[in-house]
């Protein structure tokens, strides 16, 4: 038998896309027919060498914190990343009619409203596939059984943070009763220098050390009723934990006026305060995070998780690249980019203390038997959050306006 080897040329004319570049590709193929031969094609295709656009709702440092993530998935899968920052609070607006004409601004997205990605589910792609497996801390978002939104680290309010050499000059301890916590606040104001015992950072940090008080003294069924509706703000032992817990300190001066939540940490780590409770990002804004520990209400037993979430655009074409991205990012090897520079706990369960730095592997270990709550203002959301923020501030003010604070909260939750 013969063989004849032959080159047959054939040039496929394709309509050139703007996102498009053609390459040229030798395409080998065996024919039999009644000798062996071997065809080889050479074939114009179209090979799609945009970047994979992703917008994120950070800027200046934690966008550098989050950059060596894009460089690791850049590396490993070959695909470029254009990254947009855009905050949670302009891109929510923004989106909608995007989406309703079908061409939103980036092919995947980053923002910390879960309530959102719940109300926007019909132009989203269900990553369930993804997440399939996985033991997370954080909370995907989850409707009718598919996910659409995956937490992209987590942070943690979980208490107060205090300065280890702070507490060992002054001879304080954790207080572990109640009366104990009450004592420490006193033995804390005798203390030269100290404006308050407590910080009290304006806007939603209020509303967080609040939440944080309703957790730790009416337990995760308290606020997980709350957010479904089935506890109202005016529910008596609602009421109880702030006329009984926190009224009682805002009259001692316990805590401090409201201060500049952006000026609050620096002045608390001057030793103007020797409390402060915000989040455990905390971390990445002072000298020394080993010099900080975690003090959480006496008797809590729980604590609030929250995220930046992850979600795909539904008219997009790189879905898939999408989702090698998000893989990515929850990925051992993602997790640990973001990890390394504090500041951040890791979304799933399974993975390894080593990771963290020193602050944040305490912050975990000292949480690890605690029960993990959705943040509650960003679970509800809408024009409810901002109404809870601003009641609370009015409250803190002015604890006589409680009733009235109250019943706004009941009657601008959502149906």
């Amino acid at each position: 038998m013969k063989v004849w080897k032959f080159i047959v040329p054939l040039l496929l004319a394709l309509m050139v896309l703007s996102a498009c570049q053609p390459q040229t590709i030798e395409v080998t193929r065996e024919v039999v027919v009644t000798e062996e031969v071997v065809v080889t094609e050479e074939v114009e295709v179209l090979v799609d060498t945009s970047p994979l656009t992703i917008t994120i709702p950070w800027t200046g440092d934690d966008m550098d914190l989050f950059m060596p993530i894009v460089e690791g998935f850049e590396t490993e899968t070959g695909i470029d990343v254009k990254v947009l920052p855009y905050k949670t609070e302009d891109l929510g607006p923004l989106l909608p009619a995007q989406f309703m004409a079908e061409e939103p601004m980036a092919d995947m997205f980053i923002m910390s409203w879960p309530w959102w990605i719940e109300e926007n589910t019909e132009h989203l792609i269900p990553v369930t596939d993804v997440t399939e497996g996985v033991d997370f801390l954080a909370n995907v978002v989850e409707v009718d059984g598919e996910v659409y939104g995956v937490p992209s680290y987590m942070f943690v309010k979980a208490g107060f943070w205090y300065r280890k050499s702070f507490f060992e000059a002054n001879d304080l301890a954790q207080p572990e009763t109640w009366d104990e916590f009450l004592a420490l606040l006193e033995d804390i104001k005798d203390i030269d220098g100290i404006v308050a015992p407590m910080s009290s950072p304006s806007g939603y940090p209020i509303a967080d050390i609040v939440e944080n008080f309703l957790g730790a003294f009416g337990g995760a069924e308290m606020v997980q009723g709350i957010m479904d509706g089935d506890v109202k703000w005016t529910d008596p032992e609602v009421k109880a934990i702030f006329e009984d817990r926190i009224i009682p300190l805002l009259e001692s001066g316990a805590f401090s006026p409201p201060v500049d939540r952006h000026a609050a940490t620096d002045l608390w780590w001057e030793g103007d305060y020797a409390l402060h409770y915000y989040g455990n990002w905390v971390t990445e804004d002072v000298e020394d995070p080993a010099d900080v520990g975690l003090l959480t209400l006496p008797g809590a037993s729980t604590f609030v998780g929250g995220s930046d979430w992850m979600f795909i655009s539904k008219y997009t074409s790189r879905v898939e690249d999408a989702k090698a991205f998000i893989e990515y990012v929850i990925s051992e090897e993602g997790m640990s980019f973001r990890l390394e520079k504090g500041g951040r706990l890791s979304s799933r369960a399974d993975i390894s203390l080593d990771l963290y730095p020193v602050a944040e592997k305490m912050i975990a270990e000292h949480i690890s038997e605690f029960q993990a709550l959705p943040d509650l203002d960003d679970t509800i959301g809408g024009e409810w959050q901002t109404t809870f923020w601003d009641q609370m501030a009015l409250f803190w003010v002015d604890p006589t306006q409680l009733d009235s604070v109250l019943q706004t909260l009941q009657e601008k939750m959502p149906e």
